[in-house]
């Protein structure tokens, strides 16, 4: 009889570490709230400008692309898991939609923790072909006030904010929110 409490004990203790996991997983990388979070109504606010830098050093200012395209920010590091695991979206949809929407993939560049070496290299063993641009001195991330990444903008033609997004996005929620941005 007491083997049979002890699976028993076992079994709910084992149930109870997983759904732990699987929502503190969700917590942490902002996938708690699922597709329908999209959706809800933000309040509009007006992009910040900022400058970042190509790989070849020239200055990227936001502000370049108002009244021309659409914007998808993306602010990202090469150690952050969740940014890892959202990347392959990101290049699927710059392959399905780059004609008509400007994705700038910002890397989080501090020289330290993450450089244009670490964050290039990423790039090419996971066999992504994405231009990159580099928050050298943090101006996209103070701009935005930057507090976890990855961090996603989406920016209508006119530099109005449609939506904005702290965690991991999929690649439902991304599409999505390309499709606001185009219609």
């Amino acid at each position: 009889m007491k083997s049979v409490w002890k699976v028993i004990i076992l079994t709910v203790a084992l149930a109870v570490l997983i759904l732990v996991v699987k929502f503190g997983y969700g917590y942490l990388t902002g996938q708690y709230l699922g597709v329908e979070d999209s959706n809800i109504k933000q309040e509009v606010k007006e992009a910040k400008d900022f400058e970042v830098y190509d790989e070849e050093g020239n200055i990227v200012k936001l502000s370049d692309y108002k009244d021309k395209k659409p914007v998808v920010i993306n602010i990202w590091a090469s150690w952050c898991g969740p940014c890892k695991a959202e990347m392959p979206y990101f290049e699927d949809a710059i392959n399905k939609y780059g004609d008509k929407v400007e994705f700038l993939m910002i890397n989080l560049t501090d020289g330290q923790r993450e450089t244009k070496e670490k964050a290039m290299k990423f790039l090419k063993d996971n066999d992504l072909e994405m231009d990159i641009l580099y928050d050298l001195d943090y101006s996209a991330a103070n701009a935005y006030n930057i507090r976890g990444i990855p961090r996603t903008i989406f920016i209508d033609k006119g530099g109005n904010i449609i939506y904005d997004r702290e965690g991991a996005l999929n690649d439902e929620i991304l599409e999505i929110n390309i499709k606001k941005l185009i219609k």
